[in-house]
């Protein structure tokens, strides 16, 4: 009995089925409820840091300008210009503008009239208003003095778009930001660029700047502040730009009829906002438009909207033409080059949409647990300020988007929006630190300190990476710039004619001698040459088709205007030598026995033409030039010494860029 009485004693009744269950179940919910309070806990955090973060420096508009004017006016001074289309549809024509001599494409023949004269005129005036002080003597000073005027043009735009992205989105962002810009490969050259697309890329930046500010309902605040200063610059872009710089404003136009913002407002706020954006857009529109045509139809000698007429070529196929027949790419391509330009900002920047889905997923789950008051107010409030943020990322996505479904594709037409996928990199790195916090609040991990600086890091990789583009964009492409330096030049001094100077009121005299006329001539490497700016005067540019295989359809010669009397007779002057549809014109080439000297590239490694030596002898010094068919893709993408390709195994491959004279002349 006693031992009954022990066992009994010690016996624990066993639980049944249904309470293991309801005991599991309680669990469940606890962490479950665990979680949620964690997570709600940790968005309340993120707003707390918002808070925190507006003590976060971030340097002055002066500050910032100066830190890119140093990367921008270097690009000026030392990047090469990388397309032939900037020489002989943007360079040429101002120098011929200026100095009554240079290559003409067909664009600029008056039947077609793609091209406008008066965004011309924006660096013409520029130019002649820096003559007045610096009293320009040679050409070269001209091409070096508007670069480096583009450039910090460029480098204010910039600073600005970070100014307001710290003022009106997120100061840590703005950081991120203009260390993306600092570093990038792509900015370095595209800024300095007379391109319409550098160009539309510094207005769109403005523009994209004022969009930062956050819609209101109070209608004269909304536009003083953000619309009409936004419509200004898009509308200048796209009107005396690039017309297809539009795609950048579409978000912002999306934006406006969308998001009513905080404020006093009425019920009838999106018609209200029609009405501005359409009158304000069209008003302005119809000034820059109409000042253009007065302008382009003056050179051209009839009506015409050069605007309207690229818009008619490239889409409507007008004439017969189409922007295919200049070359098609792969639906890639734009990923590849941003890759080139870009390295780790463009996969950040590509990363920014769906991280942007995975913290709106995390705030919905988030605010349907969500109980407590201060947890709901800071859901709202970062609610809020991610449906801005969707609007700030869409320009970069779809112009990446757009471009990449046309078959032809060129460098350039990415560059409008450089700036903005900067803002894409810097958003992506900002999502990164609450979405890494609500990861570890659902798993039940402990977040870990230092995000912000990774951000940094990250960054300062990019610019590394993007400072070793830079220097082989320089070292490997730069050859031309040097090679034209070598042809022989007058001693003939004074000051150029490009209109008054304060110079000229002292002893430095205007240039009016007469030089002889020298033909310089090339053959394969056409689109090498660095434009007219580098040939001494009385110099001019012809080609040769037996000195390289050429075709499609080259640039012909302006009539020089000491021949037709005026720069509009021969900016008006119809001629059969021009075609649309890219088909080779023997016009446009001349004979190597009427050249005087012939600037060329030999590669060892191509079976090319070459001359006979016994007729051409060198000139100065030739310059290496990299060659790209032949050389590993690390080492033509970055510098990279010769010794350090040869130790890892990569491939170099180098060409001579060489200028030869007639072995019988002699020099004047």
């Amino acid at each position: 009995m006693a031992r009954q009485r022990h066992n009994a004693k010690h016996e624990r009744p066993k639980p049944s089925v249904k309470h293991e269950r309801v005991e599991r179940r309680e669990q469940k919910l606890q962490l479950k409820a665990r979680k949620h309070a964690e997570s709600e806990a940790s968005h309340v955090q993120q707003v707390e840091e918002l808070d925190t973060q507006h003590a976060e420096y971030v340097p002055s508009l002066s500050v910032l300008f100066r830190f890119l004017a140093l990367v921008r006016v270097s690009g000026a001074l030392l990047s090469p210009i990388q397309d032939c289309d900037e020489v002989y549809n943007y360079w040429e024509p101002l120098h011929f503008l200026q100095f009554g001599t240079g290559k003409q494409t067909w664009e600029y023949s008056p039947q077609y009239s793609l091209r406008s004269y008066a965004y011309l005129h924006i660096y013409d005036m520029l130019i002649r208003t820096m003559h007045i002080v610096f009293g320009f003597r040679t050409k070269t000073q001209v091409f070096y003095a508007l670069r480096v005027c583009l450039a910090l043009m460029s480098a204010l735009c910039e600073a600005v778009l970070v100014r307001s992205v710290a003022q009106n989105v997120d100061r840590r962002m703005a950081n991120y930001v203009w260390l993306a810009v600092f570093g990038m490969a792509g900015m370095f050259h595209a800024a300095p660029a007379v391109l319409p697309t550098s160009f539309a890329m510094c207005l769109c930046t403005l523009g994209s700047a004022a969009a930062m500010v956050p819609p209101v309902a109070d209608m004269r605040r909304h536009l003083r502040y953000r619309v009409v200063p936004a419509i200004g610059a898009f509308a200048l872009a796209v009107c005396a730009g690039w017309p297809y710089a539009a795609l950048v404003a579409v978000p912002f136009v999306l934006e406006e009829m969308t998001i009513k913002g905080s404020g006093t407002g009425g019920k009838n706020w999106r018609a209200r906002r029609l009405c501005a954006l359409v009158g304000i857009g069209a008003g302005t529109a119809f000034v820059i438009v109409g000042a253009m045509a007065v302008v382009d139809s003056w050179y051209y000698g009839r009506p015409v909207v050069a605007a309207w007429n690229q818009v008619a070529y490239n889409v409507l196929g007008q004439h017969d033409g189409s922007s295919e027949l200049y070359g098609t790419e792969p639906w890639y391509f734009y990923l590849k080059n941003g890759l080139l330009n870009a390295n780790i900002v463009m996969i950040l920047a590509l990363s920014a949409l769906p991280m942007w889905i995975l913290y709106y997923v995390a705030l919905k789950q988030t605010s349907r647990t969500t109980l407590s008051i201060a947890g709901s107010r800071a859901i709202q409030q970062l609610f809020s300020g991610h449906h801005l943020l969707l609007f700030r990322i869409m320009p970069f996505y779809l112009v990446l988007l757009v471009f990449s479904l046309q078959p032809h594709k060129e460098e350039r037409f990415l560059s409008i929006a450089y700036p903005h996928l900067c803002f894409c990199a810097a958003a992506a790195l900002s999502l990164a630190s609450p979405l890494q916090s609500w990861a570890c609040a659902l798993l039940g991990r402990r977040t870990r300190a230092g995000q912000s600086r990774a951000g940094y890091l990250v960054l300062a990789g990019a610019a590394c990476m993007g400072a070793l583009r830079m220097t082989a964009l320089v070292k490997y492409y730069g050859a031309p710039v040097r090679a034209f330096m070598e042809l022989p030049s007058s001693n003939v001094t004074g000051l150029l004619p490009l209109g008054p100077s304060i110079k000229s009121l002292r002893t430095v005299q205007p240039l009016h001698e007469n030089v002889d006329d020298r033909v310089v001539c090339m053959g394969g490497a056409w689109y090498w040459y660095p434009s007219s700016y580098w040939l001494p005067r009385g110099y001019s540019l012809q080609f040769v088709r037996e000195l390289g295989n050429m075709d499609g359809h080259l640039p012909g010669d302006f009539v020089p205007v000491k021949v037709s009397g005026s720069v509009r007779s021969s900016t008006s002057a119809e001629r059969p030598d021009f075609n649309a549809r890219n088909e080779w014109e023997p016009l446009h080439a001349t004979e190597l026995s009427k050249c005087d000297y012939v600037v060329g590239i030999e590669y060892p490694q191509r079976a090319e033409p070459k001359l006979a030596h016994s007729e051409w002898q060198q000139a100065g010094e030739c310059h290496s030039v990299l060659d790209p068919v032949h050389s590993s893709v690390l080492a033509r993408m970055v510098y990279m010494p010769q010794t350090l390709a040869w130790m890892t195994g990569q491939r170099q491959e180098w060409g001579q860029m060489c200028v030869y004279e007639r072995a019988n002349r002699l020099i004047k």
